[in-house]
């Protein structure tokens, strides 16, 4: 199994347990279900989707995915600082617990809700613009384009709420209750575009509308599983202080742990699904799905690390011991290399006969060189997630963000150059130079940071 290769036995001198090794496996493996599970619904239904969209259609639908993905940027990093504070609150013994982890949790939510009004304002408002010219989309698919922009735009308020719940799911340990809410959205995610053309013809703002839906559905799923800390009293306060009040000094908690998180959240992302508008922009939709279908399904290579990754920020967090965590984090270090490799290796052998079947074999002649080189991204990328994941475990989170700022400049610049001479083999190289410059940086942050 992969994940038992990410961890060191447990022996008497150690200061941690068997039970919390058990405790690490077992949220390791809810984080992988939780990733991986969506596979199967990839894999029975995009090529009935590919088939009735069209090429043209299927990139538009495969931007759309990639501002589903790209949603947690709205949520100012509460996601992430709402399972650091509880994971701190819960290390502390605190006596208030429920009274503590309840103003936590709304002081999150409110600040995802602020935040997720004001990304849907800015997606619904640049929706024309992106349909009708920015992304080189041909007029027959504009007006349609539109309206599943200004569709998904109204979904990232629910996304941004189902994040900082999420957030606060897994900061308590309850990854196996935050991962299943997490495979429903990720089989939605493919299935339900297919059971929308089913029912519906070929129409994006319909498969918009069903993906928006889903995402709805599964908030109120969130808040009814953590409904006793909405119920659970706020700290006293004196007769003159508003309701709202309690929450002020955890708010600012959350805002400064997430200010540099979402700077993150904004950037990372950018790297990540951006250069799916950079090609469009630059050699058109029709384009888009050689190089989005294969980057798509590396992506689900990194669940493996991210699961991995997931676990490990409680841990880290709440370790107090210096000695302790330079011991984890390199063990899982190492490991992780070994992993990603193993992965990868696999991926090259089987990613030309996987696209063949899967799609067509013409397909897969143009894909693999792609995908090849995508591979070698994917392995740097999944590694440099343990030092990301150290870093934020010690609030560390401004060193990451000013890291990826400093990183979009350099692959604005290298994606224009290369994309434009050598199209979308340029667009590939790119990335990997990106991740590679990336994981450099982390690294050694992540050892001065340990004092190593």
């Amino acid at each position: 199994m992969l994940y038992k290769a990410a961890y060191k036995p447990w022996h008497p001198h150690d200061c941690r347990t068997p039970l919390a090794d058990m405790s690490l496996r077992k949220n390791t493996i809810w984080n992988l279900i939780g990733s991986g599970s969506p596979l199967l619904g990839a894999a029975v239904c995009i090529p009935y989707t590919l088939q009735q969209l069209g090429v043209e259609g299927f990139g538009v639908l495969t931007l759309i995915w990639a501002l589903i993905g790209y949603f947690s940027l709205f949520d100012f990093g509460t996601g992430r600082a709402l399972t650091y504070e509880v994971s701190k609150i819960l290390s502390e013994s605190d006596k208030n617990l429920s009274t503590s982890i309840a103003e936590v949790l709304k002081a999150g939510l409110l600040l995802t809700l602020i935040t997720g009004l004001l990304g849907c304002g800015i997606i619904f408002v640049f929706s024309p613009k992106l349909a009708e010219s920015w992304l080189k989309i041909s007029p027959a698919w504009q007006e349609n384009t539109k309206f599943a922009l200004q569709i998904t735009a109204i979904g990232v308020i629910p996304a941004t709420l189902t994040s900082g719940l999420r957030g606060a799911m897994e900061g308590l340990g309850q990854f196996k209750e935050s991962n299943l809410y997490k495979t429903l959205l990720g089989l939605c995610m493919f299935a339900l575009p297919a059971i929308a053309i089913h029912f519906h013809g070929v129409s994006l703002s319909k498969i918009a509308f069903y993906l928006v839906s889903a995402r709805a559905v599964i908030m109120i799923a969130c808040i009814v599983q953590l409904r006793a800390y909405f119920i659970a009293p706020l700290a006293k306060t004196d007769s003159n202080s508003n309701a709202v009040w309690p929450l002020k000094g955890k708010f600012a908690q959350l805002f400064s742990f997430g200010f540099w998180v979402t700077v993150t959240g904004i950037v990372s992302p950018l790297m990540v699904f951006g250069d799916r508008f950079f090609i469009s922009a630059m050699l058109g939709a029709d384009k888009l799905s050689v190089y989005a279908i294969p980057q798509e399904g590396l992506m689900r290579v990194l669940m493996v690390p991210t699961a991995i990754c997931g676990a490990l920020l409680p841990i880290f967090t709440s370790s107090k011991i210096t000695t302790q965590l330079v011991d984890v984090y390199q063990i899982n270090y190492r490991r992780m290399v070994k992993i990603m490799a193993s992965l990868c290796i696999l991926a090259a052998i089987l990613v030309f006969p996987v696209l063949s079947l899967w799609i067509s074999r013409e397909f897969a002649e143009s894909a693999s060189i792609i995908a090849f080189i995508l591979i070698l991204g994917t392995f740097i990328n999944g590694i440099a997630l343990v030092p990301y994941t150290l870093l934020h475990s010690m609030g560390k989170t401004k060193i990451t963000a000013q890291f990826h700022i400093a990183e979009l400049f350099i692959y604005i610049a290298i994606m224009y150059v290369f994309t434009q001479h050598f199209g979308l083999y340029g667009a590939a190289i790119a990335w990997v130079i990106r991740v590679y410059i990336d994981w450099v940086l982390l690294h050694f942050a992540g050892k001065r940071a340990l004092g190593t």
